[in-house]
């Protein structure tokens, strides 16, 4: 290939931004070592929660069953389905199923610092990298076999190649672009605002800045994208998430907690409070900037608008879909991070003052690590808990009721999974407090387990169900794991 085309001029401008004058930055890939550590350390330590076990499950589908799953009731994170299937050949235990989710957020460090060099200059983008590393959010969707990993990655590929667009037009940027874009909303249709954010920053460039056809292209690319996925929202049942609430002020405090720390305890408060303040130190820039007048101010005001615009126009549109039906939902809306990061990033490099500007990133950083390491421990549902007591504990004769249907699908499928689950195992009976067949299906069993799931305050239809078999058992103890509890039912 001669030396100055297009297509090697693409690739090396590409390669450039991973390197300094004197090759590989050691600050890069200390961040990318660090965020690494964070990632893999403690995979297995913790239990499936109820959303992971379903990762596992519809996985394992077999042909068919897999395919029409996905088209007819799981589109959502399909590609995450599709890459996690052929991993699971590698085993199912919970560290190895969680490995490819903690690839994929080690393989967002660099690209976000490939995104950060071309929208800010080199010492933002490096902060960017390492406030990503730390970042809480990041590092706790790294730890599950959930498509959130992926989801963040896809954001950052499509706003990365979206730049590039930009900057130096062609058809093979646009194809690429448009094929990064449409693959990100199979990672979560949350991924459907992404388009319309870098869309919207457009209006802070001039027409002439623009390029039209190669926009056209990678536009059409998008929409064809984008039709299987509207079909699958318009077929698929939505019951899975109407237990979202309309919108309020304490969900959008526990989306900017998410996004700062993971969660608003402890030093996530803190934390959220800091991020906000270094927000408004970038708006302030971004004003700025609008003034300039700059040879190179169009593009400049671009970039800043597009970071701000990756951030608010998904919370806007969500809030704005949330009147007619709420879906607003902090995890939901970590398509907005990549942004959060940067602006965070760009605002503390906007710190005049030296000591404050120190003091502002080791708050970051010390915050955000602390918030880390306590979600490797935070536990969400001790599923497997609960699944190995009851292997260790109740015989082939015994009842095991759920009172949700969760529970048996949680632990009917983790038995699976663990040592000693494929003996001989009590019959699982889901347990309807308006309907009693469940009690005809109790026959003779000597012993019967209650499995509570995040059972509420004063639940008078667990009470209830608790009084009939108190009728004819005796309880002989009660066992709480996190989310859920087992109550031990014995003959008289």
């Amino acid at each position: 290939m001669p030396s100055g085309t297009p297509v090697k001029d693409d690739l090396n401008a590409a390669t450039g931004d991973f390197r300094q004058n004197s090759g590989l930055s050691v600050w890069i890939w200390t961040s990318v070592g660090l965020g690494a550590l964070l990632r893999l350390v403690w995979l297995g330590y913790k239990s499936f929660w109820l959303d992971e076990i379903a990762s596992v499950v519809i996985a394992r589908l077999q042909g068919t069953a897999f395919w029409s799953m996905l088209w007819r009731a799981e589109g959502n994170m399909a590609l995450y389905y599709v890459v996690l299937r052929p991993w699971l050949h590698f085993g199912w235990g919970e560290g190895r199923v969680r490995v490819l989710s903690a690839l994929l957020g080690v393989a967002s460090i660099p690209v976000i610092y490939a995104l950060g060099r071309r929208l800010f200059d080199e010492a933002s983008a490096r902060m960017a990298t390492l406030f990503f590393a730390v970042n809480a959010c990041a590092v706790a969707v790294s730890q599950e076999a959930r498509g959130y990993s992926l989801l963040v990655l896809g954001v950052l590929v499509s706003t990365y190649l979206f730049v590039r667009l930009i900057e130096r037009p062609s058809f093979a940027l646009a194809c690429a672009y448009g094929l990064a874009t449409g693959l990100t909303f199979y990672c979560h249709y949350f991924g459907l605002f992404i388009p319309a954010a870098q869309a919207i920053s457009l209006l802070a460039l001039p027409r002439g800045h623009i390029p039209w056809k190669q926009l056209a292209l990678a536009a059409l690319l998008i929409a064809l994208a984008a039709v299987p996925v509207l079909w699958m929202i318009h077929i698929q049942d939505i019951g899975h998430i109407t237990w979202v609430d309309k919108p309020s002020l304490l969900e959008l405090y526990h989306l900017g907690a998410y996004l700062a720390a993971g969660s608003g305890k402890l030093a996530g408060a803190v934390l959220l409070a800091l991020d906000l303040a270094l927000l408004g130190l970038f708006l302030k820039i971004l004003k700025t900037v609008w003034r300039e007048d700059a040879a190179d101010s169009d593009l400049r005001r671009w970039r800043y608008t597009l970071v701000a615009s990756c951030l608010f126009t998904p919370i806007v549109i969500v809030l704005l879909v949330s009147v007619v039906r709420p879906i607003f939902y902090h995890r939901f809306l970590i398509i907005a991070l990549p942004a959060w990061v940067m602006m965070t990033a760009a605002g503390a490099e906007g710190i005049r003052s030296r000591p404050w500007r120190l003091a502002a990133i080791a708050g970051v950083c010390a915050l955000s690590l602390v918030s880390a390491v306590t979600s490797h421990w935070r536990v969400k549902e001790d599923w497997r808990g609960v699944t190995t007591y009851l292997i260790a504990h109740a015989s082939p004769e015994d009842r095991v009721l759920y009172y949700q249907p969760e529970g048996y699908f949680a632990v009917e499928n983790y038995r699976n999974w663990l040592p000693g689950g494929n003996a001989p195992r009590p019959t699982g009976v889901g347990v309807n407090p308006n309907n009693r067949d469940w009690q005809k299906q109790l026959g003779g069993a000597p012993r019967a387990w209650l499995v509570l799931y995040r059972l509420k305050p004063k639940d008078s239809a667990a009470d209830a169900i608790k009084v009939d078999l108190s009728a004819r058992y005796k309880i002989e103890w009660e066992f709480p794991f996190r989310a859920v509890t087992i109550i031990e039912f014995g003959s008289e």
